[in-house]
């Protein structure tokens, strides 16, 4: 979308896609029905087990137990930062069952809140229309893997890609924009990405404020937990083999790729220092080409894509941003007002659906990167985010161009 200035009438979606997405949302719905179900182990609801990690977590806070030792099930640490497990302690006062239950019934009013934060961001109304459509593609974007893999573990990510695409995605001249974007840093390192990125696009007030956000995070936990806080921030933050095997094919970064390639659990620390910086230094510009051409939804999207790329380890669910992303494709079907246009959602959507595999044990691969073939096309489907990343930079890099007539008020169309 390009906007060069406050838009003065809000979007309207075409009258026939309520229709189209209940059809998708009922086919979501079959999906988890007929396949592999809501409750059942390997079912969208079934699992839960970070959930339980976060429980645990929380619960170290009140006790004297190490928060960087405690393992739940011989197997899963705790990997987050110390503030993290001081948002979790309420937690500690549910039952793993009520853990679980609260912690679904909060992942599906934010991939609404989601797709619903991407629709106002892009300049659509806040209409019975809007909200219906916002729902039936989050139900429908619940069989998408990054989604259905963060609904079936109980996972935060959602939490930290509605964080910030609330906050940054609000007028400039808004009051203590940056707040959430540090707050969500503090939860998960990952979206302190975007403190340079709001650097490179000049909203030097954000930073400042996420900045400090993030800094107040690291200090609450060093009064609160203080060993555990030297712990992580001295060791535990470099062992990214405490998340999984770097070689597993649901690494989707470019740590993961590396490992894959050179046949190795430790990729060259230089080589892959290397490979992410470039990364991260093309991502941020063509995030920096796409605020400059109006586009703040674009722009956040691809500096929110670039964080798993960096990351020394990024599982497929991590790519939520993904959200967003199929919004815009949307969007932008919508604009060529053609029939063939919507095979651009359509394409993107295909590598992010949850295909999987069934195994004689029981156990169940989803995932498009977890799917067995040929040696070439299976190198291929194990980048299958990068890949979608890698287009969409190139799109972004081709037909984004600063303009210096931009005014510094083009999102008071979404103000919220």
């Amino acid at each position: 979308m390009r906007q060069a200035g406050a838009t003065r009438r809000a979007r309207a979606h075409p009258g026939w896609w309520p229709a189209v997405a209940m059809l998708a949302a009922a086919a979501a719905f079959l999906a988890h029905d007929r396949l592999l179900g809501f409750e059942t182990y390997f079912g969208l609801f079934g699992n839960g087990v970070d959930a339980e990690v976060y429980r645990y977590g929380g619960a170290t806070v009140r006790t004297a137990e190490s928060l960087y030792t405690f393992m739940l099930y011989d197997a899963l640490p705790f990997t987050y930062p110390p503030f993290a497990a001081l948002t979790f302690v309420p937690l500690s006062f549910l039952s793993l069952n009520g853990t679980e239950i609260a912690v679904d019934l909060a992942n599906l009013v934010l991939v609404y809140l989601a797709v619903w934060l991407s629709w106002r961001r892009l300049g659509y109304g806040d209409t019975n229309r809007t909200r219906l459509i916002s729902i039936c593609l989050a139900a429908a974007f619940t069989w998408i893997e990054p989604v259905r893999m963060t609904i079936w573990l109980g996972q935060i990510n959602l939490v930290l890609l509605v964080l910030v695409l609330w906050d940054l995605g609000r007028p400039d001249g808004s009051r203590l924009r940056g707040i959430g974007t540090g707050v969500a840093a503090g939860l998960k390192l990952t979206p302190l990405l975007f403190i340079p990125y709001l650097m490179l696009v000049r909203q030097w007030r954000a930073a400042a404020v996420a900045t400090a956000t993030f800094a107040a995070t690291v200090v609450a936990g060093f009064v609160v937990i203080f060993s555990d806080s030297w712990t992580f921030w001295t060791s535990t933050i470099i062992r990214s083999e405490r998340i999984g095997l770097v070689s597993s094919p649901a690494n989707q970064s470019i740590h993961g790729i590396l490992a894959r390639l050179l046949h190795t659990e430790e990729p060259p620390m230089w080589l892959w220092l290397l490979c992410a910086a470039a990364v991260a230094g093309l991502g941020l510009w063509a995030a920096y080409l796409a605020d400059r051409d109006g586009q703040r939804l674009l722009s956040l999207t691809v500096a929110g894509l670039t964080a798993p790329m960096v990351a020394p380890f990024s599982w497929g669910h991590h790519w939520v941003w993904t959200i967003p992303l199929l919004v815009l494709c949307l969007h932008q079907a919508a604009r060529w007002r053609r029939w063939w246009g919507y095979l651009l959602p359509f394409a993107a959507a295909v590598p992010l659906l949850a295909w999987y595999r069934s195994y004689p044990d029981g156990v169940v691969a989803i995932g498009i990167f977890m799917t067995p073939a040929q040696p070439v096309l299976q190198a291929v489907l194990q980048a299958a985010y990068p890949i979608v990343y890698a287009v969409l930079l190139a799109v972004v890099l081709v037909t984004c161009r600063p303009r210096k007539d931009l005014t510094p008020t083009f999102a008071e169309a979404a103000r919220i």
